[in-house]
């Protein structure tokens, strides 16, 4: 499954909704918050905003030292972000510092500029199985793959693999949700026969990202033939070189579809960022969101 491949077959449908929107004197803006210097987050951003460039958009990242980092000065910057009628999408990257209350953070991101799906007014949408005014970036953009591929979900034994806020947790409402109707068992790094869950499913997705004492998370044992494997996990090896949750080279053997990765859910990712940020910008202007082909 290639994501790279989907994005650049999509990213001309988003500048054609881009330009409609500059002939109404809008230009789609994202402000990017990273807190640290954690790897794989700041190569994101560095991604998002190539992505923003290409289309366009007006993109800036607004960078804080670790050690600043505190709930009441992000709430501070939050709140002038959305005052700032110049930007139309706020972007919070995670994860962020154990002694923020990332949750108080979300939830101060104004509901029509909320690209990553964070929020409370987010979050009640894809609860209750509807889309609601976003989707998170990497469930919008799994969806995207999914329904490219065609893959069987209706009524598919489907398990995810991590809890984020941004990924695991919304990705197993999503496709167990009425959106999807999926049979979604939900697991984590601490979940005990994590192989013969994902040996009895349909659909593996997998969003841990972390060391797990081992080189890969999932391996060729644990897919049965013909079965999905959605690779989002991300994390660096070493310098400039990141790898996925999955043995890809293994598992392409067994499985009916898989991930590239890097190349797979990562671009879909920025591409769903772009949707979503070309989305706030209409929902400022009271238009409806867009419909792609995909």
């Amino acid at each position: 499954m290639d994501g790279k491949a989907l994005a650049a077959r999509l990213m001309p449908e988003i500048k054609r909704h881009a330009d409609e929107l500059k002939q109404r004197g809008v230009v789609p803006a994202l402000a990017a918050v990273l807190v640290g210097h954690d790897p794989a987050s700041r190569q994101y951003v560095k991604n998002k905003q190539r992505a923003a460039i290409e289309l366009g958009f007006l993109s800036r990242v607004i960078e804080v030292a670790e050690p600043d980092a505190r709930t009441d000065s992000l709430l501070e910057l939050i709140e002038g972000l959305n005052r700032n009628s110049d930007v139309t999408g706020i972007l919070l990257q995670v994860p962020l510092p154990e002694i923020v209350d990332k949750f108080a953070l979300f939830d101060a991101i104004h509901a029509l500029k909320d690209v990553d799906g964070v929020s409370s007014s987010s979050v009640g949408g894809f609860y209750r199985g509807r889309w609601g005014r976003f989707l998170p970036c990497t469930p919008r953009g799994v969806l995207t793959l999914l329904d490219f591929y065609k893959v069987p979900v209706d009524g598919a034994r489907a398990v995810v693999i991590g809890r984020s806020d941004i990924a695991g947790k919304p990705l197993a409402i999503i496709l167990g949700g009425r959106m999807r109707n999926a049979t979604v068992t939900w697991c984590h790094r601490h979940t005990r026969d994590l192989k013969e869950i994902c040996r009895g499913s349909d659909i593996i997705v997998s969003c841990v990202g972390a060391d797990v004492g081992r080189p890969f998370l999932i391996t060729a044992d644990m897919v049965k033939p013909g079965t999905c494997v959605i690779d989002v996990g991300f994390r660096r090896i070493g310098k400039g070189q990141f790898t996925g949750d999955v043995d890809f080279e293994a598992v392409k053997q067994v499985a009916g579809w898989v991930t590239m990765n890097p190349g797979g859910t990562g671009p879909m990712t920025v591409l769903a960022l772009m949707q979503n940020l070309v989305d706030a910008a209409r929902y400022q202007l009271d238009l409806p969101r867009v419909e792609y082909s995909v």
